[in-house]
């Protein structure tokens, strides 16, 4: 669910083109109109567009009433605003099932919210009750000066009082293997504290299959911050499944199975 219409950051790397500013975001009732539609206990995964908390108001306290529901929530952000989440009970805690928080580290620099960042941070680090908590930064090209400086930033402010390590993510887009040598040398350098260096092909998941079972638009959605709501974007008849804000759902009757297998990684 890409809930949100706004991100407080303007990151060269963002995969959103252009970058979403100001526009219309979902409410408590958009959501919960969906959720009363599929009925029944639901998980939902926050990312996309915008920033997850960027999306509303501090004072709607939109994570905490949606976390009265029966439901199950992932969080895809990038640290500057977390709003309620530091007033959180611990049975709310206990429904956010995963954590991925980003630092953008020049970004947040320009904007002089380091030190908001670094507190934010540490405080869900050391609230969350996750499955899982990814704590990344993206290695951009045109940033690839500030790289060192980032990976101390984090060390000294963050690491050093939560053993948290960090991932280390291309900057895919952008990516050219004349800076594999500088990562390499990076991630020996900063060894104690990194996790990983990521660069997912979702594409192996399907290497040796012809055929999968999809659950798009019966048991899996994608709902966009203007409230569309999509079982596949690339299956025309499974394309537009309602509207949350026009308050319209359709799920399909049955399950469908994908023979193409560049349609299967193209819905993953």
């Amino acid at each position: 669910m890409s809930s949100s219409g706004h991100c407080s950051l303007d990151c060269s790397y963002c995969i959103v083109n252009p970058i979403v500013k100001h526009q219309p975001s979902l409410t408590l009732q958009d959501i919960e109109y969906l959720l009363d539609s599929v009925g029944g206990k639901s998980a939902i995964a926050f990312s996309g567009k915008g920033d997850f908390f960027a999306g509303y108001r501090k004072g709607d306290k939109l994570l905490s009433r949606l976390l009265d529901r029966e439901v199950d929530v992932g969080l895809d952000i990038n640290g500057v605003m977390i709003h309620e989440f530091p007033d959180l009970s611990d049975e709310k805690l206990n429904k956010i099932r995963h954590i991925n928080l980003t630092l953008h580290y020049v970004q947040i620099k320009n904007k002089n919210a380091l030190k908001v960042w670094a507190q934010n941070a540490k405080l869900l680090i050391r609230k969350q009750r996750c499955h899982t908590f990814l704590m990344g930064t993206i290695l951009s090209p045109h940033d690839v000066e500030l790289w060192e400086e980032a990976l101390r930033f984090y060390d000294h402010h963050v690491f050093q009082e939560t053993g948290m390590r960090i991932t280390l993510i291309r900057d895919v887009l952008n990516w050219e293997s004349r800076f594999e040598e500088r990562l390499e040398s990076l991630r020996n350098k900063f060894d104690y504290l990194v996790a990983e260096t990521r660069h997912v092909d979702f594409s192996q998941m399907f290497k040796m299959t012809d055929e999968v079972i999809c659950p798009a638009g019966k048991a899996f959605f994608r709902v966009w911050n203007d409230g569309r709501i999509e079982g596949c974007p690339y299956i025309g008849e499974l394309s537009d499944c309602g509207n949350a804000k026009a308050r319209t759902f359709a799920a399909r009757e049955t399950f469908f199975a994908v023979v193409s297998r560049s349609i299967a990684i193209a819905i993953l």
